[in-house]
């Protein structure tokens, strides 16, 4: 496949990587993503930032508390990233 191939709904490419990651999807949608990623480059390198990012999150929250603040920081990014990728939310 090729390196564009999901250039045209990046959006909804990288919410069902998240939704991969975090164990959200169906057995049959892993199964889709698991061969999409061992044939297209883009998502498979999507996929291993997004999945490196989320370990170093769960390594580093996983000792102490998060600072005051952060979760309402966190609901603000949210909502940017809702603002400017319509429907990803959802």
């Amino acid at each position: 496949m090729s390196d564009e191939c999901c250039e045209s709904v990046r959006a909804e490419s990288l919410m069902r990587i998240y939704h991969y990651l975090d164990g959200e999807l169906t057995t049959t949608e892993i199964r889709e993503i698991s061969v999409h990623l061992e044939q297209c480059p883009s998502c498979h390198d999507e996929y291993e930032i997004e999945a490196l990012l989320k370990e170093l999150v769960r390594r580093s929250c996983s000792r102490e508390e998060a600072p005051m603040g952060l979760r309402e920081k966190i609901r603000l990014r949210i909502a940017t990233e809702q603002a400017v990728w319509p429907g990803a939310g959802a």
